[in-house]
């Protein structure tokens, strides 16, 4: 893949060189995604309140723009309650309509006003909605703050610390592997809780939506979840946390290089997460062309106005399914990207399959 020469080679990029191979739409999104993080910055310099951050979700998140992405977005309060955060609330909305981004849902997950408390103090729990676990999760795995970052940088360490601290098996078992089990349960808990929910939608949305949201879950959401599990894999794998895990193992049990090392990674997007995992000893160039190829063509049908229109409209009526032929396609597209998944967990990197078998099932 071409790189702008002024910049380091992301791994998404490497991967590409030593394949050989040419991922346009992701280079393309890559590019529309810059474009865009650029015009929201200059909208928004030094116009939010020192305490709150505004975070943005989902593609613009994962580098991942195509035709008609939308823009889920927060704004994000860690400090005392004021007026003017709803009004801060008011001009987001309004200033990201100026820019022709498309608006979140009628959810309420997006789009509104979120306390720090919530998404720090309340893991698990009756508590602990489908709302709050969705909007923890994603800052982990998919968000990015736009101007004033400091409530985010904040909001995003305490659940990180959270995650580790109340992991007693992490700081003080006996077994020869540093996984942050409670992070990755709660990151099962989320992918099982979104193929549920897909299915209500599907139900009480009379199928709206539902080939563009079933090509989704196939893909940009199977691939949040398998880097969410191999960011805390690599936790174990990675050279670069050996420190971070040895000082876990001795007392007095630090976090706080595992901690780090958390946060280091999550300045890495999903699809270069997943690079990083390809280039593990054993995974073969198949498997890696599999997972890329696949993800590569997803972006390009998102990115077709028609393609993407024609998964928007299409019924949920099997017959009409079948003579689509960009359902069939996405069909396609999912079972490779799958293919992939279960050869890198399973399969060819031994170390990464033994993790699996250990955290990722039971």
């Amino acid at each position: 893949m071409l790189h702008d020469e002024a910049r380091p080679m992301s791994p998404v990029e490497i991967l590409g060189g030593r394949l050989g191979a040419e991922w346009p739409a992701i280079r393309k999104a890559r590019e529309t995604t810059q474009g865009k993080r650029r015009e929201i910055e200059a909208a928004f310099d030094a116009k939010l309140a020192p305490d709150s951050s505004l975070v943005l979700f989902g593609s613009i998140a994962r580098q991942e723009m195509t035709e008609g992405s939308d823009t889920d977005w927060i704004l994000l309060v860690d400090g005392q309650a004021s007026p003017s955060h709803e009004d801060e609330q008011h001009n987001i909305a309004a200033e990201l309509g100026k820019l022709g981004l498309v608006q979140p849902g009628r959810s309420g997950v997006f789009g509104c006003m979120v306390g720090s408390h919530d998404l720090v103090h309340k893991i698990g729990g009756e508590d602990d909605s489908n709302s709050n676990t969705t909007r923890r999760v994603l800052l982990l795995l998919e968000s990015i703050p736009i101007g004033k970052r400091k409530a985010y940088d904040r909001v995003v360490r305490q659940i990180l610390a959270r995650y580790l601290r109340d992991d007693r098996g992490l700081q003080f078992g006996r077994g020869p592997y540093r996984v942050p089990r409670f992070l990755v349960n709660d990151l099962t808990r989320y992918w099982r809780t979104m193929t549920v929910d897909f299915v209500y939608k599907q139900r009480t949305q009379q199928g709206r939506k539902w080939a563009l949201r079933n090509a989704k879950l196939r893909m940009s959401r199977k691939l949040i979840f398998a880097t969410g599990l191999l960011r805390c894999f690599f936790c174990e794998l990675d050279e670069m946390a050996a420190e971070a895990r040895e000082a876990l193992m001795a007392p007095p049990h630090h976090i706080e290089q595992m901690l780090r090392y958390l946060e280091m990674q999550r300045a890495l997007a999903p699809l270069d997460i997943l690079a990083r995992a390809a280039d593990l000893p054993g995974v073969s160039e198949e498997t890696a062309r599999k997972l890329f190829d696949s993800y590569d063509r997803f972006l390009s049908i998102l990115d077709d106005p028609a393609q993407r229109k024609e998964l928007e409209v299409l019924s949920i009526d099997n017959d009409e399914m079948k003579m689509s032929a960009v359902w069939n396609e996405i069909r396609r597209v999912g079972k490779n990207f799958q293919g992939g998944l279960t050869n890198l967990f399973f399969e060819e990197n031994q170390e990464l399959a033994r993790l699996t078998k250990e955290y990722g099932i039971f």
